[in-house]
């Protein structure tokens, strides 16, 4: 081999790796390949875009139907979180009946009860998850769902069924939920003991003296306005009535116009005491952190 030749050689010898780092640095990666559609959707669904994270779990899918269980749990997972409830509960709905013994089936009954939760849908969810509890095999899912019906429960302000349930998971043997249902069994007990006002009292009170439902209630200016109302409305009545006789136009104008105003200071006042006790109880409630699992 003369001089040229191993001149030759070794230019390709010592360019060749930096020519194909340089090749395969151009080459451009393959977004559409199943892995990176699937990085892709998880990164959607960690940064809170939940409803694109679901196009693309259902684009990795056509790729991967057999981790349909999986990816299809997580896409009901991301309506729930994306504030589409009623599409959240269809697709954990369809997933039981797919998957009736499958790997998620604990949990999408959970998901199920939560989903009813956060929907307001108290009565529902606390249903839902009370008939479903024979199917909830996991023992730490069980126990969840017991503690979500009992957090329906104080919703609803059944104090008593709440701190039965509670009082039950304070006996549990995961330390989370015993700590939690000790909490919320302190909430059930204070809840009996809000000072809270009878509707039916407010009602009698007012009967006897118009406005002393609604000073009953703490209102005092509504009281004295419809003391005033009614009494005035009254003694007009009255004063036209004793000048003119049972033909007064005054006295049966009046003496209705009373009647209404009487009629409506009773039943303003059993009103007022209802929402007496739902200021009352809201507030209380809203102190209360619930924090729900997956």
């Amino acid at each position: 081999m003369n001089n040229r030749q191993k001149l030759k050689f070794a230019f390709i010898f010592f360019l060749s790796p930096l020519f194909l780092s340089v090749v395969s640095a151009e080459t451009p990666p393959d977004y559409y390949s199943p892995e990176n559609v699937r990085k892709f959707a998880d990164y959607l669904y960690e940064q809170g875009d939940y409803l694109r994270a679901v196009g693309e779990y259902q684009r990795y899918l056509f790729y991967r139907p057999q981790e349909s269980e999986a990816i299809h749990y997580r896409i009901a997972v991301c309506y729930r979180f994306g504030g589409k409830s009623a599409q959240a509960i269809q697709n954990f709905e369809a997933l039981l009946r797919r998957y009736p013994e499958g790997q998620y089936t604990s949990r999408i009954y959970y998901q199920i009860g939560a989903t009813y939760f956060l929907m307001d849908r108290y009565d529902q969810s606390a249903r839902f998850l009370s008939d479903a509890l024979p199917r909830i095999t996991d023992r730490r899912q069980h126990a969840e769902a017991e503690q979500l019906i009992g957090l329906s429960y104080l919703r609803q302000k059944r104090w008593s069924d709440a701190g039965e349930v509670f009082r039950k998971l304070q006996r549990s043997e995961i330390m989370r939920i015993r700590e939690k249902a000790a909490v919320y069994n302190v909430y059930a007990e204070n809840g009996e003991k809000l000072p809270t006002r009878s509707p039916l009292l407010a009602g009698a009170l007012s009967t006897i003296v118009p406005g002393a439902g609604r000073l009953y209630t703490g209102r005092l200016a509504d009281a004295l306005n419809t003391l005033f109302t009614v009494g005035f409305t009254g003694w007009q009545a009255y004063d036209g009535f004793r000048r003119d006789g049972l033909t007064s136009v005054k006295g049966w104008t009046l003496g209705t116009l009373c009647g209404v105003f009487y009629v409506g200071n009773i039943y303003g006042s059993v009103i007022s005491a209802r929402v007496y006790n739902r200021y009352i109880t809201d507030e209380f409630l809203a102190t209360l952190f619930i924090e729900l699992p997956y």
